[in-house]
């Protein structure tokens, strides 16, 4: 008998307590393993402990934090892997916009998110993306 593969480790991002609580019920319901955080602070300490399969953030984290959380993962080299989906209530091309949200402090291009869905999140599109970007990670 074959044994199962361990739970995809998906690190939740998000200062709202009733979002990350819908995220961190919906992921465990659905056989992934949440993690969450609050802050950019704790998110960048966990996604550096855990190495996350997945990042959900939110991208307007308080102040310019999410912007800030998100260039970080992208020009970090032991970060730069993890797929992330971005989670606002702006709508992508508005949140694009945003000072520093294609470039780095340093002026580097920073790609954008492997998706980016408006809040609330329909659960079987989010599903759907979440499943997509864990296919075949080990």
């Amino acid at each position: 008998m074959a044994s199962q593969p361990p739970a995809k480790t998906i690190l939740v991002v998000e200062d709202e307590p009733d979002m990350s609580i819908f995220l961190s019920n919906l992921l465990s319901a659905n056989g992934f393993c949440p993690i969450c955080a609050t802050s950019k602070e704790d998110g960048l300490k966990k996604a550096k402990d855990a190495c996350p399969d997945l990042i959900i953030m939110n991208a307007m984290l308080p102040g310019e934090s999410g912007i800030r959380f998100y260039q970080i993962l992208r020009t970090s080299d032991h970060l730069c892997h993890i797929p992330v989906i971005m989670l606002s209530t702006l709508d992508s091309s508005t949140f694009y916009r945003c000072p520093g949200a294609k470039r780095s402090l340093t002026g580097r291009p920073i790609p954008e998110a492997e998706a980016y869905l408006q809040k609330p999140p329909e659960a079987e599109e989010l599903l759907g993306i979440v499943n997509r970007l864990c296919m075949g990670k080990c």
